[in-house]
């Protein structure tokens, strides 16, 4: 028996080197899986979508008005695990991995925006119309396309520090990292001031992930001219929320509140001491802003003819730090 114990004593042991092996040399693929995890635990079921390019990784869970969760450039579907929970009392909420990210097809070759608008598409075809698009970054503006191009399916735009508008941003930023240095100008440029550091051997991963990256594989060629709306902005007929991490500096605060009188219906609500990407650095007030969001859409603006509601009018507000718009 004591050799029986001292054996799965060692087999533990190895396990426990292997795993702490592989965060510290695969750090990203590390988090992936658990983040994966994290979306099971929440109550989201995984599932498949066969879209254009092949098969998109699925999970979803609730019930009630849908929201599909869209994440950013090289990110996956994981990264809204600390969010969803506060949706599924009321939402049926979808996440996935867009084409050529995470666990979806392709997985090598280049990528286009048409690839990711169609994937996105593919995912709402299969729920109920009207959706709620809920984009963060590269997401936001994927939504805002697939809403002018879908208008019967899509109810409502939640921009996540989304990018709405063709601008010049984020200049001295390499995105693309070529070494430790640079990596960590990106993280500090999308981080709050006085957040954590991030660990070396992350910002190795980053680097290495890099050239391959479906950001890289987006890049590899130049985006089609019909791909950018801003000339559709003030047509778009539908609520559009604006959600931001005010101290966002790959997408400035400055930038959301250049485009939000754009819409014909918009609010923008600021989340204090946040950075670009809120459902990983602040999940609790993202939540709670894309719960108020959800709750009470912008409305239609108010006829020249009739008065506008009072402020004092019921109904949940954009809670503390929004910012108001006409």
């Amino acid at each position: 028996m004591k050799k029986i114990l001292i054996a799965f004593a060692a087999l533990a042991l190895v396990l426990i080197l292997a795993t702490g092996a592989m965060f510290y040399f695969r750090p990203i693929a590390s988090f992936e899986r658990l983040g994966r995890r994290a979306l099971a635990g929440a109550g989201l079921v995984r599932g498949v979508v066969t879209g254009p390019s092949g098969p998109i990784e699925v999970w979803s869970g609730g019930s009630g008005p849908v929201v599909i969760l869209v994440h950013g450039a090289n990110d996956y579907a994981g990264t809204w695990a600390r969010v969803a929970p506060a949706l599924l009392a009321r939402h049926r909420v979808v996440a996935f991995d867009l084409p050529g990210h995470g666990n979806s097809a392709p997985q090598t070759g280049p990528l286009s925006v048409g690839d990711l608008v169609a994937g996105i598409e593919a995912v709402v075809a299969k729920e109920q119309a009207p959706v709620t698009l809920v984009g963060n970054s590269l997401g936001g503006w994927l939504s805002l396309i697939v809403a002018k191009r879908r208008p019967e399916a899509v109810g409502h735009v939640v921009l996540v520090n989304g990018a709405a508008t063709e601008s010049k941003f984020a200049d001295g930023i390499d995105l693309l990292p070529k070494d430790r240095a640079s990596a960590q100008r990106v993280m500090a440029a999308a981080m709050a001031p006085g957040a954590p550091a991030t660990p070396g051997f992350v910002l190795d991963d980053i680097v290495r992930r890099a050239p391959g990256s479906a950001l890289a594989r987006l890049q590899a060629k130049p985006i089609e001219r019909e791909w950018f709306i801003d000339e559709a902005i003030p047509t778009l007929d539908l609520p559009v929320s604006i959600l931001w991490g005010e101290a966002d500096r790959v997408l400035p605060l400055e930038y959301a509140r250049s485009f939000a009188p754009l819409f014909r219906r918009s609010r923008l609500e600021t989340i204090p001491s946040c950075g670009h990407i809120p459902q990983r650095e602040c999940p609790d007030a993202l939540a709670a802003a894309l719960v108020r969001a959800l709750g009470a859409p912008p409305p239609p603006a108010a006829s020249p003819s009739m008065p506008a509601e009072p402020d004092s009018a019921p109904g949940p507000g954009p809670g503390p730090g929004a910012d108001r718009r006409p």
